[in-house]
């Protein structure tokens, strides 16, 4: 199992919480706010491929001329926020890069609306519904509160042996896990369960950077000089 030098973890463990205070005190823009990769490049492709991490997905790219205008009966995607053509695409080429990078996939969940739903299962063909992972946009504080224990929770929970875990969300449950304020539509936050039930910070990765990945995955070593 691939695991975090000490001084990354210590690093890590250091910029979630620096970062979670300034969260806090920051208005809900939809600005990145994640620290800075511990890993990176074919060091976090090939660790993706050892399995253990849980990638938490925002749903892909929306279309803003549709809108959520039934938090109720959120079987009725006609009344949502729904993905775009370009979020749709950018979720099925994702998906693709992933098996193309041989990074392997168990359990999928997904919040309870159709974009997160959609997102999950465009990328990995499934997606398990999970109510705890619907945002707290329109939340009261004690369901906001704990739906980010809930996801504090996943975030620590170590995969099936040899997979990685998906969850596929919005933005208010990480922040109110983990300070982290995932954007834009479309980005994976990736953890590595800390064994003490806690997800440690790992990497952030914007979905169009999954091309470059694969394409860095792909590369045969470099040569040595010629003696």
């Amino acid at each position: 199992m691939h695991r975090l030098p000490g001084w990354r973890g210590a690093l890590a463990a250091c910029t979630i919480a620096c970062f979670a205070a300034a969260a806090s005190a920051a208005g809900p823009q939809d600005t990145s706010n994640s620290p800075p990769n511990v890993i990176d490049g074919a060091e976090l492709v090939n660790a993706l491929r050892g399995g253990g991490h849980v990638i938490y997905f925002r749903h892909g790219a929306t279309d803003l001329a549709t809108r959520d205008a039934d938090r109720i009966d959120l079987a009725d995607c006609t009344k949502q926020r729904q993905l775009s053509a370009e979020g749709r695409r950018q979720m099925a080429d994702i998906g693709r890069l992933f098996a193309q990078m041989r990074i392997p996939v168990g359990t999928v969940l997904a919040s309870p609306y159709c974009r997160a739903i959609d997102t999950a299962r465009l990328a990995f063909g499934r997606a398990t519904v999970d109510a705890e992972l619907e945002h707290t946009v329109t939340a009261d504080a004690a369901t906001t509160q704990r739906r980010g224990a809930a996801l504090t929770r996943l975030l620590g929970t170590p995969p099936a042996a040899g997979t990685n875990t998906v969850l596929a969300g919005h933005t208010g449950n990480l922040q109110e896990a983990t300070g982290i304020w995932p954007s834009p539509e479309g980005v994976a936050i990736v953890f590595k369960p800390d064994g003490q039930g806690r997800g440690r910070y790992v990497a952030t990765v914007p979905p169009g950077r999954w091309a470059e990945l694969a394409r860095g995955a792909a590369a045969p070593p470099a040569r040595p000089p010629r003696q």
